[in-house]
């Protein structure tokens, strides 16, 4: 599972470096989660432990590729966010993000897209990621009253290239749903360190967990 030990490389030598518990959010094409409970990755009876992307912030919401409805990848994932712009652009909304993508000759709406659409200040990609922002935040905030960790580490290609820009409102909206609110800024909400090393770096961590060496 990629995004375990990927969460497994960012807690050994990364964001999560030094906490017990930490909780993964990795936003792509969809939206994978991972656990470390106790020092250890949470694999859970069948190996699915951690699985956010498929928690339903809105019931009603859009079906996602394994239909479901609502669920945090329906509303907050790249595909999600390109499904969004989209939508705006045929409804008449001006928008940038469709020509960027065909001067970069590509087909589907990569993180370098989202990130030159924002440096333009695009008005539809501004609001789609606000929306995309927002669930994620309950997702974190949802994920901290059921866990209590230390750490909720973002990763992903948005996150590897936006980082802060992206992760920082996510945040200011967990810190706003979180149960204990004297404490809820003890709690780290930050962006991955390791970049597309993280999986790598990871593998070989629990590898060396696995084999005593």
């Amino acid at each position: 599972n990629d995004v375990n030990v990927g969460l497994v490389g960012e807690h050994a030598l990364g964001a999560g470096r030094g906490a017990k518990n930490v909780v993964g959010i990795f936003v792509g094409t969809g939206i994978g989660g991972a656990l470390v409970l106790y020092g250890q990755i949470y694999e859970g009876r069948r190996g699915g432990a951690g699985g956010s992307g498929h928690t339903v912030p809105e019931g009603n919401g859009p079906g996602c590729g394994w239909r479901h409805r609502g669920c945090a990848e329906a509303l907050a994932s790249r595909t999600a966010m390109e499904r969004d712009v989209r939508a705006a652009v045929q409804s008449g909304r001006k928008s940038n993000v469709l020509k960027i993508m065909k001067k970069k000759n590509k087909e589907r709406m990569t993180s370098s897209i989202i990130a030159a659409a924002l440096k333009k200040k695009d008005p539809v990609m501004q609001d789609v990621m606000k929306r995309a922002q927002y669930y994620l935040g309950i997702l974190a905030a949802n994920a901290v009253n059921l866990l209590d960790p230390e750490c909720v580490v973002f990763g992903g290609g948005i996150a590897e290239r936006l980082k802060d820009d992206f992760v920082g409102p996510i945040r200011e909206i967990a810190y706003q749903y979180l149960l204990r609110q004297a404490d809820s800024k003890r709690v780290k909400i930050v962006p991955g360190h390791l970049a597309d090393n993280a999986g790598a770096l990871g593998a070989i961590v629990l590898a060396r967990q696995r084999l005593g060496v």
